[in-house]
């Protein structure tokens, strides 16, 4: 799962073993060391308590929460993208972004377990 931070938006890119996985538990993670003691976590994990992404910050560690329903939908059909604003305490939007990753067609790099590029696929075919 990758995050991207832009502003006041959020988004997080999973590939299939990552899909597959929040598929079967609901809850995906991972996290980043910055030193000795200091980290971030960041986690996608969904919830039938809420109806729209929400995104809490607390203790280092990043909790992104999606609904049970955008869940299944995401999860069981072609849908790229679950996005959604979170209205914070300033009244600020907080724009939050969950997509399934796709390969890359412009870099090296290379996500053997990344979905593949439709533009790539339409270039083929």
């Amino acid at each position: 799962m990758k995050l991207r931070l832009h502003g006041n938006s959020l988004r997080l890119r999973l590939n299939q073993a990552d899909v597959a996985q929040f598929s079967k538990t609901g809850y995906v993670e991972e996290s980043i060391e910055f030193g000795p003691g200091s980290s971030l976590c960041y986690i996608l994990e969904s919830s039938s308590k809420i109806t729209s992404p929400k995104a809490i910050y607390q203790n280092g560690e990043l909790r992104v929460q999606i609904s049970c329903a955008a869940l299944h939908d995401w999860v069981t059909t072609d849908r790229v993208g679950i996005s959604g604003e979170q209205t914070l305490a300033n009244g600020k939007p907080l724009s939050i972004l969950i997509e399934k990753d796709f390969k890359c067609m412009h870099a090296d790099e290379t996500d053997a377990d990344a979905y593949p590029n439709p533009m790539e696929l339409g270039a083929r075919g």
